[in-house]
């Protein structure tokens, strides 16, 4: 690890605070992890897209973190780091190294953390990690190492964990219907001689959605030929109500206008020309899980 510290008083405190932080967390001691930490620390997390303001706040997001990983703690190692430090403030920039999660691996982020010195003592009133990320899905690329080079991850950047594979009855035919209902964009493409399609990658909004022709070579059977489907594609859009249109318009079928829901969505739901069932949403409001169990049960009752 490289570290630039322009003197021996307060940078090296800054540094002291920034080792207690990492021992604390390998540790797995909350209280000396909090010790690091101003009252009124703003802290954002990075991978989950969320805001901390307070210790106490962040006491919570941590005890999560470390209850996800395994009893040897998170490890942190920092490289290229910068701190300085003049009157009552500090700052140090740099990457940090994390293991620790499920599976083990280690992942890079750029620190920018902020100090602030309360009496004898350094706190963390500001920290922030960084990830660079892929335009074409907003999600944070995590898999790049210090020297820039790109680590093979088991699932590859631009893909979700989980991701629909639709088998159509002229899945050639089913994209241009994709497209002009949902938006979807083609991203990958791979016909036959006899161009039938073996394979496609399409994107819609954030999310991969992928394609085959129907074949009993591959024991692959569309919902036209199985007279049904019992799968239902979940589709998040900004206005429910448009996208259940557009897709009418473009030759879905109806099966339930959209209306407000009693988990907060409103929600509709078409099945598309080649027999797969879409669920049309958008949230428009949060509902407490109790009122939503209390909502189920009455309408499991009006439903009965």
């Amino acid at each position: 690890m490289q570290t630039t510290i322009r003197d021996d008083t307060g940078q090296a405190a800054l540094r002291a605070v920034l080792d207690e932080w990492i021992q604390a967390s390998q540790r797995r001691d909350l209280d000396a992890l909090m010790a690091c930490y101003a009252p009124d620390v703003v802290a954002y997390d990075a991978i989950q897209a969320l805001r901390f303001v307070g210790r106490e706040a962040y006491r919570e997001h941590w005890r999560a973190c470390l209850d996800m990983c395994p009893e040897a703690g998170i490890g942190f190692r920092m490289q290229d780091l910068v701190l300085n430090a003049g009157g009552d403030i500090g700052y140090a920039h740099g990457l940090v190294g994390c293991t620790g999660g499920l599976d083990g691996r280690e992942f890079w982020s750029r620190m920018s953390t902020g100090f602030r010195r309360e009496g004898k003592h350094w706190r963390i009133a500001h920290e922030h990690f960084s990830f660079p990320f892929d335009i074409q899905t907003g999600k944070a690329i995590m898999h790049l190492r210090p020297d820039g080079a790109s680590r093979l991850t088991p699932v590859p950047p631009d893909m979700n964990t989980l991701t629909p594979h639709l088998v159509c009855a002229d899945a050639a035919g089913a994209i241009e219907f994709y497209k002009q209902a949902f938006g979807a964009r083609e991203m990958v493409r791979l016909d036959d001689s006899q161009g039938r399609l073996l394979h496609a990658c399409l994107r819609i909004g954030d999310s991969a959605v992928m394609l085959m022709e129907e074949s009993s070579e591959c024991q692959a059977s569309s919902p036209v030929t199985l007279k049904g489907t019992p799968v239902t594609l979940h589709l998040y859009v900004e206005d429910a109500d448009a996208a259940f249109d557009r897709a009418v318009k473009a030759g879905a079928i109806a099966l339930m206008p959209p209306a407000e829901m009693f988990w907060g969505d409103r929600y509709g739901a078409v099945v598309d020309p080649y027999g797969h069932r879409w669920a049309i949403a958008t949230h428009v409001r949060d509902v407490a899980p109790e009122a939503i169990r209390e909502a189920a049960a009455t309408f499991g009752q009006q439903a009965a």
